[in-house]
């Protein structure tokens, strides 16, 4: 038994640019967060590593996958597709209030 079983049907939901977008985007913001890590050392280049990398691309990857989802239903789908990456966006930001929280205690 896995801890954390995968399922590659999840995968079929996507089309192929949409993961080339993901890797250049996620991409990008990892080789941003590392020149800001060399430049800024100590200072706050450790911070911006907490900063997720495929966060900028999920998002509207998220709001559009919801939005034909929808429309595969008949319904509309933009407010539902909105409401979908604001939630991704609150649990990213939780997430790095609890990483900047772990920096404080453990620095």
């Amino acid at each position: 038994m896995t801890p954390f079983p995968f399922s590659p049907s999840s995968l079929k939901e996507g089309r192929w640019y949409e993961y080339v977008i993901r890797f250049a985007l996620g991409g990008t913001a990892t080789v941003f967060t590392g020149l800001v890590n060399s430049r800024y050392r100590d200072l706050t280049g450790g911070l911006y590593h907490a900063l997720p990398a495929i966060f900028f691309s999920s998002a509207t990857l998220i709001e559009k996958h919801e939005i034909r989802r929808k429309r595969e239903a008949g319904l509309a789908g933009e407010r539902r597709g909105q409401m979908a990456a604001a939630v991704d966006s609150a649990c990213a930001a939780l997430g790095a209030l609890g990483m900047l929280a772990f920096a404080v205690v453990f620095r």
